[in-house]
Parts: structure tokens; C-alpha cells; sequence
């Protein structure tokens, strides 16, 4: 399924390489253009362009400040999460604007591999959180990543990855269409 978001495509179930079968293609829940599939320049400038256009910027910070909600209650936080501005132009190889992963009840390896590809593959990940036992999986899965960069561990960096309730996603939504 196609929609438009600030004439922007937004697809569902969107896999990220066509025709490597030598490759393992990820595939996000929505992932929102343009996309950039093609070998050779990615759409950095593009992206910048986008994400200074006022609403997709107000949606973006909504997103963000939600994130910063969600996180700030934690007592042991690990998580890093930088300026507005520098967390929406972190991801410069990106393959689509936004991916957004949707979890309503997972393992926690299935939910971290959701969390890796939606910061892969998009300019900003999202990931929809459709129950407090998946916010908690969500954000403890974010502060195990930021233990392992403290420690200096091997590790993925999830800092373009915002998490969100389904509520809060649908009331930033709303505001902003």
C-alpha cells in the first residue's frame, strides 16, 4: 500500500534491496521517501532539504520530544540522545527518510533487529510502541546499546532511533496532516 505524507511516498512493508538475492534485504513496517536504492550518490541533500520543511520538521520534533518523554523517566539510563538537530542528519547513508517499525508483542531479538534496521535504513527509525511491555523492551534494548558504547563494547549505534507510544504516534499524527 502507497500513501502521501507532504507529498512524500510512504509505503508499507517496504524492503529495502530488490533483486540481491545474495544480500539479506530488511523490510520495515512503513518507511517514507524518496528512497535511495539505486548504487552510487545517496540523497543526503535531498534529506536535508525535506527535513527542514516546516511540517515534516514539526513532525519530526513532536516524534523527538515524545522520545524524550518516554526515556526520561528512567533512573539507570544509558541512552544518549543528542540535539534535535544533530539526531535528524545522523544517519547520512540513509535509504529512505523515516522507518518506522510497529511492535505490539515480539521476542527481544526480533525487536532489536527491528530497532538496527529502522536506524540503518532510515534518516530518523521510529518504533511504534503498542504496549508499556514493549516501551520497556524498546528502551532497555536502547540502554543495553549505550552500555556497550560506555564500555567499549562492539556496538550499533540506535541514536537516530525514537521510540513512541501508538498514542502518542497517532495524537502527533493528527496534529500534523
Amino acid at each position: 500500500m502507497t500513501e502521501k505524507f507532504e507529498n512524500l511516498e510512504v509505503v508499507s512493508e517496504w524492503r529495502a534491496f530488490t533483486g540481491m538475492n545474495y544480500q539479506y534485504s530488511p523490510r520495515v513496517d512503513i518507511a517514507v521517501g524518496p528512497f535511495s536504492v539505486a548504487p552510487g550518490p545517496n540523497r543526503t541533500a535531498e534529506y536535508n532539504e525535506i527535513i527542514q520543511r516546516p511540517l515534516i520538521e514539526s513532525f519530526l520534533r513532536n516524534i523527538y520530544d515524545a522520545h524524550i518523554e518516554n526515556i526520561g523517566e528512567e533512573w539507570l539510563n544509558e541512552i544518549n540522545i543528542p540535539d534535535f538537530d544533530i539526531l535528524i542528519r545522523k544517519n547520512k547513508n540513509a535509504r529512505c527518510l523515516m522507518s518506522i517499525e510497529i511492535e505490539n508483542s515480539s521476542t527481544r531479538k526480533h525487536i532489536m533487529g527491528s530497532m538496527i534496521n529502522a536506524a540503518s535504513l532510515g534518516r530518523v527509525g521510529i518504533g511504534i510502541a503498542y504496549n508499556d511491555s514493549v516501551l520497556r523492551t524498546f528502551i532497555r534494548m536502547l540502554n543495553y546499546m549505550g552500555f556497550l558504547k560506555r564500555v567499549e563494547k562492539n556496538a550499533y549505534d540506535t541514536t537516530n532511533f525514537l521510540i513512541v507510544t501508538k498514542e502518542q504516534f497517532q495524537e502527533i499524527v493528527n496534529q500534523n496532516i
